[in-house]
C-alpha cells in the first residue's frame, strides 16, 4: 500500500466537503473526514501518543463511530490502533484503498506539522474568495452555534495568512503540493479532479464526478451541509444582505495581499486580481493579534481533551448541553420587558410583596434565619414569567439580604453602621448572594423549560 499520505486541506466553508465527497468516489482514495486527529499541540505529541488517545479522539468528535470503525462504543478490533497513520490505514482497509488520508480545514495552521510528520505527503489545498468564505459562515452560522463563536472573521484571517505563510515554506522545501480553487471545482469539476488524480498518480474515474452515490456518513448531519446532500455541484447562492459591505472591503484588501504572497511563494498567478489595496501595518496586526489568541485558546481547548480525566470532560459536556437547551425559552419574537411587565403585572406586584414581607420578617426576627423564604418571589418570578425576571428578582433579593446583614453585623461586632457598607465589601457580599440566588433561578428556569416541552408534545 501507498505510505504517502494525502491531506485536503482549506478553511472553513471553502468547499473542501465538496472535494472530499468528490475525491472519495474513486475506488482507489479512502480519505477520512475531519477526524482532525493531527489537530493538537506539537510539543504535547509524544505525552498525548502514550495515553488513550484513541478513546479520546472518538469523545472529541466522533471519528471512530462516524467512518464505520466502532459500533455501539465498543473499540474491538481496534487494538492494533496505535498511530494517526495506523487508523488512516486501518480506514482504507475497509474501503480496499491505496491513497489514504484525510480532509481537515483546522489543518490550515498544522502544514509543517503534517510535514515533519510524513515528510512524503502530498497536500491539497484549496483555495476560495474570502467574501465568498465569509459570506458562507455568516450564513451558515443562522443555524449552526459553531459558525456563531466570537472572532470568525480574525480567524479566517489569520488562519489563511498561517496556510499561505505554511504552503510556501513547504514549497520551497520541495513538498508535494497541489492546488484547487473553489471556482475551478465547482465550473470545471471534471478538469479538477483528472489534474488531481494525476497529482496523486490513479487513473481518473469517472464515478467522481456524480455524487448520486456519494456516501456522506462521516459528515454530521448539521443544516451547513444540506447544500451538499442535494448531490448537485452547484455553487452555493446567498441572501443580499449577508455579509456587511465594510467587512467585504476588508476582506478584498486582504485578498490582494494575499494573492500576492501566493504568487510570490507558490508561484500561483491564475484569476488573481491585484485591484485592491492591500491592508495597513496597523490593520494586519490587529486582525493577526486577534487571531493568534483565538488560536491559542483553540489549542488550550484542545490540549482539555487529551490530558483532563474523562469524567470531567463528559461531566462539562452534559452541563454545556444542559445550558445550551435554555436557549428553547427565548423564541425569536420574545417580547420587551414593557410587554411582559404588562401581562405580568398581577405576578410582579405579589412577588414585590413577597419580598417585602419577608423582608420585614427579616429584620424583625434579627439573628433567626429565613434565607430559604428568599427563594419565594425567585421561583415565582421564574416559573410563571421566566428568567429574566427571575434574574431581577434574584438581584433584589441579594441586595435587600445584603443591606440586612450589613446591619446585622455592625450591631453584632459595635461597628460604625458605615463601615459594614464600604464599597469593597458590600460589593462582594452582594455578589456572592446573587450568584446564589441565580444559581437556583437558572435550575427553576430549566424546569420551565421542561414543563413547556412536555405541555407542547402531550
Amino acid at each position: 500500500m501507498n505510505s504517502n499520505p494525502v491531506f485536503v486541506v482549506g478553511f472553513f466553508r471553502s468547499g473542501t466537503s465538496l472535494l472530499y465527497s468528490l475525491l472519495n468516489q474513486h475506488p482507489e482514495l479512502a480519505l477520512m473526514y475531519e477526524c482532525d486527529v493531527w489537530d493538537f499541540p506539537e510539543g504535547l505529541s509524544a505525552a498525548r501518543f502514550q495515553g488513550n488517545w484513541l478513546e479520546r479522539q472518538e469523545f472529541f468528535n466522533r471519528a471512530l463511530s462516524r467512518h464505520r470503525l466502532v459500533l455501539g462504543g465498543s473499540q474491538r478490533g481496534l487494538d492494533n490502533i496505535d498511530t494517526p497513520e495506523s487508523l488512516y490505514r486501518t480506514f482504507s482497509e475497509l474501503k480496499g484503498a491505496a491513497v489514504w488520508g484525510e480532509k481537515s480545514p483546522v489543518y490550515c495552521s498544522r502544514l509543517r506539522q503534517l510535514a515533519k510528520h510524513f515528510p512524503q505527503a502530498r497536500f491539497i489545498l484549496l483555495w476560495r474568495d474570502p467574501v465568498e468564505i465569509y459570506q458562507s459562515i455568516l450564513y451558515a452560522g443562522r443555524k449552526a452555534p459553531f459558525f456563531r463563536r466570537k472572532g470568525m472573521l480574525a480567524r479566517l484571517i489569520c488562519q489563511q495568512e498561517a496556510m499561505i505563510r505554511q504552503a510556501g515554506d513547504l514549497n520551497r522545501a520541495g513538498a508535494r503540493l497541489h492546488h484547487v480553487t473553489y471556482s475551478q471545482l465547482v465550473d470545471d469539476t471534471e478538469g479538477v479532479c483528472r489534474g488531481i488524480c494525476q497529482f496523486l498518480g490513479v487513473e481518473f474515474d469517472g464515478r467522481m464526478l456524480d455524487l448520486s452515490t456519494a456516501d456522506f456518513s462521516a459528515i454530521d448531519r448539521a443544516p451547513h451541509h444540506d447544500h451538499l446532500r442535494r448531490r448537485i455541484i452547484q455553487r452555493q447562492g446567498f441572501p443580499d444582505g449577508v455579509i456587511d459591505p465594510r467587512i467585504a472591503g476588508k476582506l478584498q484588501r486582504f485578498e490582494a495581499r494575499w494573492n500576492r504572497l501566493r504568487s510570490e511563494t507558490l508561484n500561483m498567478t491564475n484569476g488573481l486580481c491585484e485591484s485592491h489595496p492591500e491592508p495597513g501595518l496597523v490593520e494586519r496586526a490587529c486582525y493577526g493579534a486577534a487571531g493568534r489568541f483565538f488560536w491559542a485558546a483553540h489549542n488550550i481547548k484542545r490540549a482539555a481533551f487529551e490530558f483532563m480525566p474523562l469524567p470531567w470532560l463528559r461531566t462539562h459536556r452534559q452541563i454545556k448541553n444542559w445550558a445550551r437547551a435554555r436557549k428553547l425559552d427565548a423564541p425569536a419574537s420574545r417580547p420587551s420587558l414593557g410587554q411582559e411587565f404588562r401581562l405580568h403585572w398581577v405576578t410582579i406586584l405579589v412577588s414585590s410583596v413577597l419580598l417585602g414581607l419577608v423582608a420585614i420578617l427579616d429584620y424583625c426576627t434579627g439573628p433567626l434565619s429565613l434565607g430559604p423564604l428568599y427563594l419565594i418571589p425567585c421561583a415565582t418570578l421564574t416559573l410563571v414569567i421566566g428568567r429574566r425576571w427571575g434574574t431581577l428578582g434574584a438581584f433584589c433579593c441579594a441586595l435587600i439580604v445584603t443591606l440586612l446583614r450589613a446591619s446585622d453585623l455592625s450591631s453584632a461586632m459595635g461597628l460604625d453602621p458605615y463601615r459594614a457598607l464600604e464599597p469593597g465589601l458590600f460589593l462582594w457580599n452582594l455578589g456572592m448572594r446573587f450568584v446564589f440566588f441565580e444559581i437556583f433561578v437558572i435550575l427553576l428556569g430549566r424546569i420551565r423549560i421542561e414543563i413547556n416541552s412536555s405541555n407542547a408534545t402531550a
